[in-house]
């Protein structure tokens, strides 16, 4: 009887233990947790906050998407996920590359307002 009672007591310890777990994000790190609660306060934050519209920014080429029309490479300014347009040509010598710092403005936001589109100006 007490042995049948240990198991027991052994077996809902564990499953509680596993829920606990699930809840608190599994089995993520905690850094993961942590880049997680950062995207989510990014997401609920206004864009304006991280770039405003007219402004100048520089950005670092984190993306390139050639084979998509129109062309566009992505980055990001103070977080915001930006995507810039009518960029030099992907042919020409002067095409883009991840990691190649851009002079971009900024000309409007995304439609939930979690991105930002903005106007190629040059290279730095």
């Amino acid at each position: 009887m007490v042995q049948t009672l240990v198991i027991g007591s052994a077996v809902v310890l564990v499953v509680l233990v596993g829920l606990v777990r699930l809840l608190r994000g599994g089995s993520k790190s905690d850094a993961q947790r942590k880049r997680d609660r950062a995207h989510e306060r990014a997401q609920k934050r206004p864009p304006e906050e991280a770039a405003e519209i007219g402004e100048t920014y520089s950005l670092v080429v984190r993306e390139t998407q050639y084979d998509r029309t129109p062309a566009e490479i992505r980055g990001t300014i103070n977080g915001l996920q930006t995507f810039v347009r009518e960029i030099p040509d992907p042919d020409g010598r002067d095409a883009l590359a991840e990691g190649d710092t851009i002079r971009v403005q900024v000309a409007d936001y995304g439609t939930n307002g979690t991105s930002a589109q903005a106007r190629f100006l040059e290279r730095v």
